[in-house]
């Protein structure tokens, strides 16, 4: 890292269908400016944003559908665009022809056109504004073997792709279009030391440390989710590999529409946000800045310290980075890991066993004895209904015991509880304004002054 301080953008985009690639450069122009505006060093885009390069090169019936819906829902189209567009949305919703088909042979007729277009494209970007920019991911032949992955690629300030990174853990879409990536880099860039984790990559722990111990300041989540508790999951597992390797971090999700399903009641969930290691972030919770809405677009921005995190590392009261033995923990996981792999897969379905007989069932020789025939022991007689009893002997109640009906405590008419001034009530505080949960502190501050002074 060459500056102290890091200015970083983080872009929520919502999935289009655009006729041309220039329409499409223009809504990635829309997003940079407000990024310089910020000052920012870093630019941040989600996953499978990339896809939005196949549409226009497509001229099936479908796509030109869904580019006359998108040409319907922009802010500027007329009144007869509403309406073509709104027909056409409907049209193509009750297609039975697959988007997804319909980007996979495009794919094999034209995948390496359409990465050397995204290539030109993203890279003539971090030129324009001068920026280290991650590009959103999409389905591109990797320049190694030549075969389809889940690829996003990072640009340097002056244009030169510095690495790209491939999606490992596939899920859903992934697994009809990409093959599984190879493996995790490290990208080093003027701005730090990048670790990627695509999709599903950031739930699982091995992945984050893996890219710690090769050196990344800060872990990069990017995520298409199309569901709300996919994305619950990402954002967990973020925040957990940001936590557990104390670096800095940024999640950046696509929302929106989900065409690629081709079911118009589908969409992509997702809060981009921008982390830091608890201790270095106002409430403790690990975030900096996250979006509102699981839906809108916008670019969020933060600072990051690095002689904070720094310090962090070397005065923690939790140095997981310091104090972990490598050695033995290298060891111990090495074992683990060789045995899991001739362990059993216990996702696998195993047969059901047959029930077995009772032994007793199957023994012909025994004789089966009815509940009539079992003899009486004792027996119990209740009569019905029970016996009147007599209270004329009970003594009436003392003047010191009053009766419950004249009672203080009792009120022949219902009290509502909301009736109740709260001054009679004593409470006593349970917690002090230093340890309120975070569902407190989101109080209007109005309120929580007043709870200030009940409590005072």
């Amino acid at each position: 890292m060459t500056s102290e301080r890091l200015i970083v953008a983080c872009v929520q985009q919502r999935m289009r269908v655009f006729a041309t690639v220039g329409d499409y450069q223009n809504e990635l122009h829309r997003f940079l400016r407000i990024a310089q505006h910020k000052h920012a060093a870093l630019a941040i885009f989600p996953e499978l944003g990339g896809t939005m390069l196949v549409p226009p090169m497509l001229r099936d019936s479908r796509s030109t559908l869904l580019k006359y819906a998108e040409r319907g829902r922009r802010r500027k189209a007329s009144l007869w665009q509403r309406y073509t567009g709104q027909a056409a949305a409907w049209i193509a919703s009750r297609s039975r022809q697959s988007f997804v088909a319909t980007i996979g042979a495009c794919l094999d007729v034209a995948g390496d056109e359409l990465w050397e277009t995204y290539c030109e494209l993203f890279s003539g970007l971090a030129r324009q504004y001068h920026l280290t920019l991650i590009a959103p991911s999409g389905y591109f032949p990797d320049p190694i073997d030549g075969k389809i992955r889940n690829i996003t690629a990072v640009f340097g300030p002056d244009g030169t792709m510095l690495g790209y990174q491939a999606k490992v853990m596939l899920y859903g879409i992934d697994k009809t279009l990409a093959v599984v990536g190879m493996d995790w880099d490290v990208i080093q860039t003027e701005v730090g030391a990048l670790g990627i984790l695509l999709g599903s990559d950031v739930l699982y722990p091995e992945i984050g440390r893996l890219l710690a111990y090769k050196g990344a300041e800060i872990l990069v989540g990017q995520g298409a989710c199309p569901s709300t508790v996919l994305y619950q999951k990402l954002r967990a597992g973020i925040l957990a590999r940001m936590q557990d390797n104390q670096l800095f971090a940024a999640a950046s999700y696509l929302v929106g529409l989900n065409e690629l399903n081709g079911r118009e009641e589908l969409r992509y969930h997702g809060r981009s946000a921008i982390l830091a290691p608890q201790e270095l972030t106002p409430r403790f919770n690990g975030v900096l800045v996250e979006m509102g809405s699981q839906g809108s677009e916008g670019v969020l921005s933060a600072d990051w310290n690095y002689l904070a995190l720094r310090r962090l590392w070397e005065l923690s009261d939790t140095p997981v980075r310091r104090d972990m033995p490598f050695k033995q923990i290298g060891r111990v996981v090495a074992t683990l890991y060789a045995r899991l792999k001739d362990a059993p897969n216990l996702l696998e379905e195993i047969p059901p066993e047959e029930p077995l007989a009772d032994d007793h069932l199957l023994d012909k020789d025994k004789v089966i004895v009815r509940l009539e025939e079992l003899p009486v022991i004792s027996t119990i007689t209740r009569r019905w209904p029970p016996a009147k009893l007599d209270y004329s002997s009970v003594e009436p109640m003392t003047a010191d015991m009053p009766e419950i009906a004249h009672s203080p405590l009792v009120s022949e008419h219902p009290t509502d509880s909301a009736e109740i001034p709260h001054g009679d009530l004593e409470r006593k505080p349970t917690s002090t304004a230093e340890d309120e949960t975070e569902e407190m502190e989101a109080l209007p501050e109005s309120q929580i002054e007043k709870d200030k002074e009940q409590k005072d």
